[in-house]
């Protein structure tokens, strides 16, 4: 198992923070009990709701450090030191304005022209 002595630390600076691990716990505890009543919509949500849960979990553990480096801690992606600039987001912005109405259009297409009448 691994165990990096940080990782707590965010949990006794700030006790607030317990009421995720919590949510956590009580989400995974009621999906058998969802399951036993046979409410499988909701036990499904629960599930869902527990991932969301475990990966903010570790987001507030880990924040602002993304990737953990094993060679020294300064070699860590933050982030920080990984932000793309503003000129490439707005690069992306440009290619997603013009790509996602495309995608759409596309979608919808293929859904007509294969719709079961």
């Amino acid at each position: 198992m691994i165990y990096i002595p940080h990782l707590s630390d965010r949990f006794k600076d700030s006790p607030v923070l317990f009421v995720v691990p919590l949510l956590a716990f009580l989400s995974i505890a009621n999906i058998p009990r969802l399951v036993k009543k046979r409410k499988f919509q909701s036990a499904f949500l629960f599930s869902s709701l527990t991932v969301s849960l475990l990966l903010m979990l570790v987001a507030i553990e880990l924040y602002p450090v993304l990737i953990l480096s094993t060679i020294a801690p300064e070699y860590n992606m933050t982030i920080y030191n990984t932000a793309s600039s503003e000129k490439s987001l707005g690069i992306m912005l440009t290619i997603v304005a013009i790509g996602v109405p495309l995608v759409a259009a596309y979608t919808f297409f293929v859904y007509r022209t294969f719709m079961v009448r």
